[in-house]
This record gives C-alpha cells, sequence and structure tokens, in this order.
C-alpha cells in the first residue's frame, strides 16, 4: 500500500484528484481518501498533529502490507524558485529550547528532484536560512513512518511556497495548483517507490 500523509486538504487536493480517491465513508479520527491500495491521510498542520496521523493510519490499515510513505506538502526557503521540488535528504527539528536533532534519509530511487535539507519548525518563520528548507511536519513524519516500514521508503516531498522575495500566504487555490503542477514527477516517483521489492 502507498500511503501519502499531507499536512492540509490544499496539499491533499492533487492527489486525491490525480488518482479519483475517495472520501472514506468511516467518520475516522482523520480525512482520509482511498482507491486501491493508495491512500491518503489529511494530518492537520505541526508535529504533533502528522505523528498522531501516522499512528493512527498504521494502526487503520494494519492487516495491509504497508509498501511506503510519503509526506507531501510547500515549504520555504531562502532562494529556490517558487514551485520547484524538493525530496528531503535530511530532516531537523528545532524545539522551542533551540535544541536539534536530526536524521539523515536517501532514496532508493534515481530522482530528477532537488535534494535539500528541511528543518520542521514549531511555526512558521521567515528567517530562511540558506542551508535547509522549513517546514512544520516532515521531522515527524520520517522519524514516526520508520516505526512502520523500513527508512528507504520513507520519504518527504516538498513544493516551494515562498523564499526571501515571495512571503508566505495563506491561499489554499495557489497551494494545490503548486502541488498539481509538479504532480506528473511526483506520481511517478511514488510509482516507482512502491514497486521496489
Amino acid at each position: 500500500m502507498l500511503i501519502w500523509v499531507c499536512a492540509l486538504h490544499c496539499e491533499a487536493k492533487p492527489l486525491i484528484d490525480f488518482y479519483r480517491l475517495k472520501k472514506s465513508a468511516d467518520r475516522g479520527t482523520y480525512d482520509t481518501y482511498q482507491r486501491d491500495q493508495i491512500s491518503c491521510i489529511v494530518s492537520g498542520m505541526g508535529q504533533r498533529n502528522m505523528a498522531q496521523a501516522i499512528d493512527w493510519a498504521a494502526n487503520q490499515f494494519s492487516s495491509s502490507t504497508v509498501s511506503c510513505w510519503i509526506n507531501l506538502g510547500v515549504a520555504g526557503d531562502k532562494s529556490l524558485a517558487i514551485g520547484s521540488t524538493v525530496l528531503a535528504s535530511r530532516v531537523s527539528q528545532i524545539d522551542l529550547s533551540g535544541q536539534t536533532d536530526w536524521l539523515e534519509t536517501s532514496s532508493p530511487l534515481a530522482h530528477r528532484f532537488i535534494a535539500k535539507a528541511v528543518t520542521s519548525l514549531q511555526r512558521e518563520q521567515t528567517d530562511y536560512d540558506s542551508d535547509s528548507l522549513y517546514d512544520m511536519e516532515a521531522f515527524a513524519f520520517i522519524h514516526s513512518t520508520r516505526q512502520y516500514a523500513p527508512a528507504e521508503r520513507c520519504q518527504s516531498i516538498k513544493i516551494i511556497s515562498d523564499n526571501s522575495d515571495n512571503p508566505p500566504h495563506r491561499n489554499k487555490a495557489r497551494i494545490s495548483q503548486l502541488i498539481a503542477d509538479n504532480i506528473p514527477a511526483i506520481t511517478d516517483y511514488a510509482a516507482q517507490l512502491h514497486q521496489l521489492r
């Protein structure tokens, strides 16, 4: 099974449309969209929501063989162009006390994405670091999914939505479009990852 986890519905919408996923009739804790061996869960923003959604999903799909997990969402970067697609090469978190934890990631597949570190923060920030993207969920996603699948089958893909010249804003249609513009390459990568044995 291929499980996508997005923080926001507007991030999930391009996946729902591409795969023609249907909302689960089961009134569960999280909005879940499914078809065949593909599911997409909307976790809500932040690391706690992401970690809880993954534990919930792992329990829901415990009877299935989970081949891979992919986190798809938007992130900010100092200089990358809006709409750039990034595959996390390393994830880290900075907690409220300033403590940093990190995890290395690696892709078992060749890809055309930009590979760059992602730092998950407790809140939105625009004081960008040149070495890392900023998001709010990637670290919790990678940390949590590794309990349920091999590390190479747990990947985080981010689309650049803001940078030093373009401040973040909450236009849901724009976020969906940025992701939709990159859906062919993203879903092709996911299909190859899902087929690996």
